[in-house]
């Protein structure tokens, strides 16, 4: 059934443009308006002007941004052997999840942040093979506090490192702590300066910060619909299921793979965390919560012994990708 994911193949790459297309072209020929009420991090805002001025110039950014990332998921999962046999099905679990809610087929700042965020986990996989430890670690931080310039609740990606040092990097040693502190400081000192620069306080971006985090959102949900709850649930029900697979497997898998998605596993519930607990939680921040989802339903889907199961999960969810894309259309008749 997932034959056409296997490694190299075309049918893989056609299979997933002609969902991805089917999903996108909707918003291609409507695209919505990007909205400039919100508050914004200072690196989000002014990339945000460069493309608010047509929207459909936002959706394509997005869609290629998606698609970028899909790709980089493909390297990641290829080169560290989440699924070795099927390393194109957690890319397309991801561009599936982005598919989903009209929310995300408008430019935003959680693709950046997810860019920023996934080039952090490059360089945190660099530390475990032992290729410039240092340099990998100083490089990983100053990413992850980069997101957060972007997307503000992306700082929470920071609670990554306590995590994923210990795991990664054994022995530790005091420098590593401090090598990252540094890195993690690297974005916030530049963007301090130009703030202090500009208006005089120092303190302006820590405030932005705060707004950003704490800012009220009316876009969790297009119109709070229940399919939409009901499409979140079926994705958290898939990552407790693969969480389960995993531990189950914890005492025959080898040593990288079990730390790498005890990583991924990590860090989808800080951000579930925070887009639960957090008042600016919205759908805005699902791009960077379906990169360790797609890692760990893709990997349910592919290693289970149940096949028969497999097959019906992946069909429900590309079947709930559609209903709640198409809902308004269909069942309200909008």
């Amino acid at each position: 059934m997932f034959g056409i994911f296997k490694k190299r193949s075309a049918s893989a790459a056609f299979f997933s443009l002609l969902i991805t297309l089917s999903l996108w072209l909707p918003s291609f020929f409507a695209p919505m308006q990007v909205k400039d009420d919100i508050p914004m991090m200072p690196l989000e805002q002014h990339f945000m002007e460069l493309v608010e001025l047509s929207p459909l110039l936002s959706t394509i950014a997005a869609f290629l941004l998606m698609y970028l990332l899909a790709g980089m998921l493909i390297s990641l999962s290829g080169k560290h052997f989440f699924a070795p046999e099927q390393i194109h099905l957690p890319p397309f679990v991801f561009v599936l999840i982005c598919s989903t809610f009209p929310l995300q087929k408008c430019m935003n700042g959680s693709y950046i942040a997810a860019l920023c965020f996934m080039t952090g986990l490059f360089l945190l996989l660099r530390v475990y093979l032992r290729k410039r430890v240092f340099a990998s670690i100083f490089s990983a931080a100053m990413f992850l506090a980069l997101a957060s310039l972007f997307s503000a609740s992306a700082v929470f990606l920071l609670l990554i490192l306590p995590i994923a040092l210990p795991l990664l990097c054994t022995p530790m040693a005091w420098r590593h702590w401090v090598i990252a502190l540094c890195g993690a400081a690297l974005p916030y000192l530049y963007a301090g300066a130009a703030f202090y620069v500009a208006t005089g306080d120092v303190f302006t971006l820590f405030q932005r910060l705060y707004t950003c985090l704490f800012a009220a959102s009316n876009w969790v949900f297009e119109n709070g619909w229940v399919v939409e709850w009901v499409y979140l649930s079926y994705l958290l029900l898939l990552v407790v299921m693969a969480m389960s697979m995993l531990l189950r497997g914890m005492l025959t898998s080898r040593v990288k793979v079990r730390k790498i998605h005890m990583l991924f596993v990590w860090t989808f519930f800080i951000m579930l965390a925070v887009m639960v607990t957090l008042p600016s939680g919205s759908m805005f921040l699902l791009p960077l919560m379906a990169v360790p989802a797609s890692v760990l339903i893709a990997n349910l889907l592919t290693l289970t012994r149940h096949r028969r199961m497999a097959g019906f999960f992946f069909f429900m969810l590309i079947a709930l990708t559609y209903v709640v894309q198409y809902y308004d259309a269909v069942v309200l008749g909008e």
